[in-house]
C-alpha cells in the first residue's frame, strides 16, 4: 500500500534545533513564544516535563491549535490572542521567566489563505489584517491620502519608486475599489515605465 502524504500545509519552524540548543530547555522553566502560529517550537519545549509555555499570537486563526495544547499539556500552557506589542497585558508573578521567543514573519499557510490577503498572487480584497489589526490594507489604500501612502511605500517597503505608485492609487480608486489585481498592476506599471 502506498500513502501519499501532503505537505502542503504542514508547518516546520525554521531553525528549530539550533533555537533548542540556545535556550537549553532540558533544564526547566517557563518560556514566552510570541508568535505561537502553529505551536512548531512550543511544541518541542514541552517535550521536557519540567518546562511550561505562555504563549500569544494576534491571529485568532491559530485558536484552533490551541486546544490540543491545552488537552495534551493542561496547565503548563497558557495562550493569549494578544499582539506580542500587548506582552505587558500578562500577569507573569507566578512564572520565572527562562525565555522569549519570537518567530517573526507569516507561515507558508498564512500567505497561503487567500482570506488573510498577504499574497500578491491572488485575486480579490486586500485584507493583511492578521487577527486583531484594527485595520486592513483595503483601508489604507482606499482611504489613506498621497502623502502618508508615500511613506508607507518609502518607509515599510523601501520602494524607490513610492511617490509615483502612491500618486497612481489616488488616480485609479476614484473610479472603483481597487483589489489585490488592480495594486499589483498599479505597481507593475510604474517601474516598467521608470525603465
Amino acid at each position: 500500500m502506498n500513502a501519499t502524504i501532503n505537505l502542503e500545509n504542514k508547518h516546520f519552524p525554521v531553525l528549530l534545533k539550533e533555537l533548542i540548543s540556545i535556550i537549553s530547555p532540558l533544564y526547566g522553566g517557563t518560556f514566552i513564544d510570541c508568535t505561537f502560529g502553529q505551536g512548531g517550537y512550543s511544541e518541542k519545549i514541552l517535550e521536557s516535563k519540567e518546562n511550561n509555555i505562555i504563549a500569544l499570537d494576534r491571529d485568532k486563526d491559530v485558536l484552533s491549535n490551541t486546544s490540543k495544547f491545552y488537552k495534551k499539556y493542561n496547565k503548563r500552557f497558557e495562550f493569549y490572542n494578544l499582539k506580542f506589542s500587548q506582552i505587558d497585558q500578562i500577569k507573569f508573578k507566578k512564572h520565572k521567566i527562562k525565555g522569549i521567543i519570537f518567530d517573526l514573519g507569516f507561515s507558508l499557510s498564512q500567505i497561503k489563505n487567500p482570506q488573510k490577503g498577504l499574497s500578491f498572487s491572488d485575486k480579490g480584497k486586500l485584507n493583511m489584517k492578521m487577527g486583531i489589526n484594527d485595520f486592513s490594507a483595503n483601508d489604507v489604500i482606499s482611504n489613506m491620502d498621497e502623502k502618508n501612502l508615500t511613506k508607507v511605500f518609502k518607509v515599510f517597503g523601501d520602494e524607490k519608486y513610492s511617490k509615483k505608485i502612491a500618486r497612481e492609487i489616488v488616480i485609479k480608486r476614484k473610479d472603483k475599489a481597487l483589489k489585490t489585481e488592480d495594486l499589483v498592476e498599479i505597481i507593475d506599471n510604474v517601474k516598467k515605465y521608470q525603465k
